[in-house]
């Protein structure tokens, strides 16, 4: 855990999360929506309903922002990827015991899943990136991706992780030449921690197509004229339209 509080974004709804990185992954982000982000978590109140400082609200939701950034730059790279690798944080262990029979491997210092929990976030995701043909380890800490490519080469990686430690892997991929796709914890901590598991999926299926525009049926076609400032105040008038029915959801739509 690398941020100095935790916090729990899981009870949000997921649709947040999508606009997220939608507002990422067509205007590449600028101060606007910097500034659009640090009104948002005031305006509704996520504070409260974090029970987070109204700082570390902010910092939170910008640095997702940042991460679907990253993603965006990066996308077109990492589609262009053959050998691809899935990262995951240990902590979304369902448990941190003797219970979970993964297995450690002392060459890379990371576990391998054995699948005893079927509810299990790692157990589901192993699954799911194992169908799609990527390698996948359960890491304690970034710094372990350092001896896994002493081992392995990749061209792309997956990673799943708090944001710092995202930072932090970031940098040793650059210098190794990978392209990758990060996903952020939604839920963080040292323990029974949490990612949007819906996010993996369309990122493990890339086909090159932009799959947040897939799942956005308010989108306009591609044919039809729209300026960048309008485009932003629409983004932003949905993001606060279901932001506004999570937290109200007796209020009329």
């Amino acid at each position: 855990m690398s941020y100095a509080f935790t916090f729990d974004l899981s009870k949000l709804s997921q649709a947040i999360f999508k606009d997220i990185a939608k507002i990422s992954e067509k205007d590449k982000l600028n101060e606007k929506l910097v500034t659009m982000a640090h009104n948002i978590v005031k305006k509704f109140y996520i504070d409260k309903h974090t029970g987070l400082p109204i700082n570390d609200s902010i910092t939170v939701i910008e640095d997702l922002i940042n991460v679907y950034l990253k993603n965006s730059l990066q996308k077109e790279q990492f589609l262009q990827t053959q050998k691809r690798a899935l990262f995951l944080p240990h902590c979304c262990r369902k448990y941190m015991d003797s219970r979970c029979h993964a297995t450690f491997d002392t060459t890379t210092s990371t576990y391998t899943c054995n699948h005893c929990s079927t509810d299990c976030l790692v157990h589901q995701a192993t699954v799911l990136s194992a169908q799609r043909n990527y390698d996948i380890y359960v890491l304690p800490g970034a710094s372990c991706v350092r001896k896994i490519f002493q081992k392995k080469h990749y061209d792309g990686v997956v990673g799943v992780a708090c944001t710092d430690e995202l930072k932090m892997a970031s940098a040793i991929l650059e210098q190794h030449n990978i392209h990758a796709q990060g996903i952020p914890l939604i839920k963080n901590g040292c323990s029974e921690t949490r990612f949007n598991f819906e996010i993996l999926e369309q990122i493990l299926t890339y086909n090159g197509k932009n799959y947040l525009e897939r799942l956005d049926p308010t989108k306009a076609p591609s044919s039809a004229p729209r300026s960048h400032r309008t485009y932003l105040c629409n983004v932003q008038i949905l993001f606060r339209v279901r932001l506004k029915r999570f937290l109200h959801p007796g209020a009329q739509k």
